[in-house]
């Protein structure tokens, strides 16, 4: 018998087995070297929960497993390449000491212990943002909603996405959007929609976006999740073990609203009651975000409603000359209702530490407005991409496949992209205001 070592260990082996057990700690070490290469040891299941599998040892689900390379896709610390070759050299020697399993469990919970290593624990004291996990609608969704046809889902058909990534890609602009410039804020890539997580898991580490268009903080009428669902739905992944601890403790979540219980309200009641549906639309956005942070999120970012009077759908009876007052005045009352609500639902003495209200409504003001200092566009209500008529918009083609709206030939000029939403250009202009803000929050 030879002596195979195994860090300070040496377990024994025989001489027949030895080449084939070091090229197969090789050839995984190398998978494991580099993140990159060590996805491609990680495959989905159907229930979206991650495996690594060294036939015939099979590690799967469960964090203190033998592993110790876990569903959060950190980087293998030197106790999961430990329990890692115990693996390798379970599948082929059935005389390992059951001692040395048990203390090679023992070891990884004591370094991995709530999912957070050492080194990781003092970067979560110290609060950079690692991960951001977003929620809400249009304003933030980077392509959760499936391609349903032209007429439903017109954000996966041109001229959408012409700017960035000079396709349709499911963002409801001609390019970036709120969400992508947070992440770039934060140092990481925007975070994988919630609906292509089985095919790109690779953006695993930078969160997770569980934003849908048309979406709001109650049922739309369009048959999409609301928050409360998708804060299910990211409870569902930390349940799984997607998402550690120490994932959920070093991220910042992004929650958008953009006021489309607003417009649903009005088009069932009108302006009757709609004080009360304010009060009932910011105290369970408060409650949502509450339960956002009880999940371990620390830093919880939610936007204050845009001046929504301002909006192409609503200036356009005034041929893009002015805003509705009526509008602009239900964003003010639901921001300021919104603060009181949240101050409510927490029982710290400074909620500013916990929960931040981003203010696009004075970012949006001040461009529209085109304050001194502002960026100036060419166009601050007239959008980019314009429907024919009331019941159109951009990106809708008739039975003749004619289009139903026109479009402009530099979206750089113009704030709004369409009826709603504004263009990469604008959102570039926006975050400029948000950065400053942002920064204090998060003591960046």
């Amino acid at each position: 018998m030879r002596s195979f070592s195994l860090g300070h260990n040496n377990i024994k082996t025989s001489p027949g087995s030895l080449h084939q057990q070091n090229k197969r700690l090789e050839a995984l070490e190398r998978r494991i070297r580099c993140t990159s290469c060590y996805f491609q040891a990680v495959k989905l299941t159907e229930n979206n929960i991650r495996y690594f599998r060294s036939p015939p040892c099979v590690i799967s689900g469960y964090r203190y497993s033998l592993l110790g390379l876990l569903p959060s896709l950190h980087p293998p610390t030197p106790i999961s390449l430990f329990s890692l070759h115990l693996c390798i050299l379970f599948s082929s020697m059935e005389k390992v000491s059951k001692f040395l399993f048990f203390l090679s469990l023992v070891l990884i919970a004591r370094t991995e212990m709530n999912g957070c290593s050492e080194t990781e624990e003092r970067r979560s004291s110290r609060h950079h943002p690692r991960k951001l996990f977003v929620f809400g609608d249009s304003y933030a969704d980077t392509g959760n909603i499936g391609n349903l046809g032209r007429e439903i889902t017109r954000e996966w058909y041109e001229p959408y996405g012409m700017t960035f990534p000079k396709r349709p890609a499911g963002r409801f602009s001609d390019g970036r959007i709120l969400t992508d410039y947070v992440a770039s804020f934060l140092g990481i890539r925007s975070p994988v929609p919630h609906k292509d997580r089985r095919v790109a898991y690779k953006l695993f580490p930078y969160g997770m976006n569980f934003a849908l268009g048309g979406t709001g903080v109650f049922d739309t009428g369009n048959g999409q999740s609301n928050l409360s669902v998708q804060i299910s739905t990211f409870q569902e992944q930390i349940d799984a073990g997607i998402f550690s601890k120490c994932d959920i403790k070093s991220s910042v979540a992004l929650v958008s609203v953009a006021g489309n219980d607003y417009v649903r309200y009005d088009d069932i009641h009108g302006a009757t009651g709609i004080f009360d549906f304010i009060d009932l639309v910011t105290e369970q956005l408060a409650l949502d975000l509450k339960r956002i942070h009880d999940l371990g999120v620390s830093k919880v970012v939610v936007t204050k409603l845009h001046p929504v009077g301002c909006s192409p759908f609503l200036t356009r009876k005034y041929n893009y000359t002015k805003c509705s007052t009526e509008g602009n005045l239900g964003a003010n009352i639901h921001n300021q209702w919104l603060g009181v609500a949240i101050k409510n639902i927490s029982s710290e003495e400074d909620v500013t530490k916990t929960f931040h209200m981003l203010d696009l409504n004075t970012a949006f003001s001040s461009l529209l407005n085109q304050v001194e200092g502002a960026k100036k566009f060419k166009h601050v209500h007239r959008p980019c991409c314009e429907s024919k008529t009331n019941e159109t918009n951009c990106g809708n083609l008739d039975t003749k496949g004619i289009k139903q709206y026109t479009l402009c030939h530099d979206p750089n000029s113009y704030f709004y992209w369409d009826d709603v939403h504004p263009t990469q250009a604008a959102w570039a202009a926006v975050f400029k205001y948000l950065k400053p803000e942002l920064r204090q929050f998060l003591s960046l």
